[in-house]
C-alpha cells in the first residue's frame, strides 16, 4: 500500500510543474503463467529499472523471484526495448539475457537464458504508467518452447517518462511489428 501511496505522491508532484525528460523510472510488476485458470503458485514478482536512453529505446534492469520458490530461486534480466509512441502510451518490443540462480544445498546455481518481451504502456500523467507486458524465457541452447507469462504493472518515472508532445511514430512501430512477425516464425512448430 506505501508503494502506491508514494507513486500517487510523486504523480501528484508531476503534475504541478513542468518536468524535466527522466534519466529513468523505477516500478514493480507481478506476472503469472498465460493459462486460465491463472496459476497464482506459478506467479512472478519483479522489481523493475528502466533507464530511458531516448523516447524510442530503453534499458530495462529486472529483478525477481517466484514466491513459491522463494528464498531458493531469484532472477535477474537485462533487455533492450524499442518503444514507439501513439500519444501518451507506447508498444514496445525487445529482449536480452536472464540469469536465474537456485539453491542447490548449500551453493548456489546460475543458469543463463534469453528473454523476450512486449507490451504496452500508458502515461497517466508524466511521471506515472501503467504497464501490461507478455514475456517469455527461453533456455539456452534455445529450444523456442514459448511459455509466456503475462505481467500487470507500475512505473514512476523521476522526471518526465513521455515526450513533452503527443507523438505518433508510425516508422518506429513498423519496426515493431516486424520483430514480432519474426518471433512468432521463431516459435513455430517444426516439422
Amino acid at each position: 500500500m506505501w508503494i502506491a501511496t508514494c507513486a500517487a505522491v510523486v504523480a501528484a508532484g508531476s503534475c504541478a510543474a513542468e518536468l524535466r525528460p527522466a534519466p529513468f523510472a523505477v516500478g514493480f510488476a507481478v506476472g503469472v503463467p498465460s493459462r486460465l485458470p491463472v496459476d497464482w503458485t506459478g506467479s512472478f514478482s519483479l522489481l523493475t529499472a528502466e533507464v530511458l536512453l531516448s523516447p524510442n529505446l530503453t534499458f530495462v534492469l529486472d529483478v525477481g523471484t517466484y514466491p513459491a520458490s522463494f528464498p531458493d530461486l531469484v532472477e535477474a534480466s537485462g533487455s533492450l526495448l524499442v518503444k514507439g509512441w501513439l500519444g501518451a502510451a507506447c508498444l514496445f518490443g525487445g529482449g536480452g539475457v536472464t540469469g536465474r540462480w537456485s539453491r542447490a544445498g548449500s551453493r548456489w546455481v546460475g543458469l543463463s537464458h534469453l528473454n523476450l518481451r512486449c507490451g504496452f504502456q500508458i502515461w497517466f500523467v508524466d511521471a506515472l504508467a501503467f504497464q501490461l507486458q507478455l514475456r517469455t524465457v527461453e533456455a539456452l541452447p534455445l529450444e523456442w518452447t514459448l511459455a509466456p507469462e503475462i505481467s500487470l504493472g507500475l512505473l514512476v518515472a523521476l522526471g518526465r517518462g513521455r515526450p513533452a508532445a503527443p507523438v505518433v511514430d508510425g516508422a518506429t512501430l513498423w519496426i515493431l511489428v516486424g520483430l514480432g512477425v519474426a518471433a512468432m516464425i521463431a516459435f513455430l512448430p517444426r516439422s
